[in-house]
């Protein structure tokens, strides 16, 4: 996550240098709009990461979990515009959103039932679902603009 976050970073100071130089081609500006979209998907994920707790209190757990939960829909029913595409590049996407819909649903059944069996397994947890879902959601982001 970070290395990719790193390179959004680099390409979003360098989009911001061409606004200051008023000179950001127009066919660029849903590029923009989508590398600053996917920096901030990328650093509430990082920061859910490490506000997990360590313990094994449910109800921490329970709330925390809530709020990656509450995110990751945001994610999955949001920003469904880019470019037009042909049948082909729709059925792509139609399959991204179904793969990313799966592991969610798979995430949401894990996490339904979870108790720990030690202080730090949550956090392990929560960290390997969020390392599971972001590969597809990207891959899914990619089926609207892939740069």
């Amino acid at each position: 996550m970070a290395t990719i976050l790193e390179q959004y970073r680099k390409r979003q100071n360098d989009i911001r240098e061409q606004i200051a130089a008023n000179s950001l081609p127009l066919d660029q500006v849903l590029i923009m709009q989508e590398l600053n979209y996917r920096i901030c998907v990328l650093e509430t994920f990082e920061s859910l990461c490490k506000s997990a707790p360590v313990t094994m209190d449910t109800k921490s757990m329970g709330l925390h979990f809530q709020l990656v939960d509450a995110y990751v829909r945001f994610t999955l029913n949001e920003r469904k515009f880019g470019p037009k595409t042909d049948a082909e590049g729709q059925k792509k996407r139609e399959t991204a959103l179904q793969s990313f819909t799966q592991v969610v649903q798979d995430g949401r059944k894990r996490f339904s039932s979870f108790n720990a069996s030690t202080q730090e397994q949550y956090k392990t947890c929560i960290n390997n679902y969020i390392k599971t879902i972001l590969p597809v959601w990207m891959q899914y982001r990619n089926t609207y603009i892939n740069f």
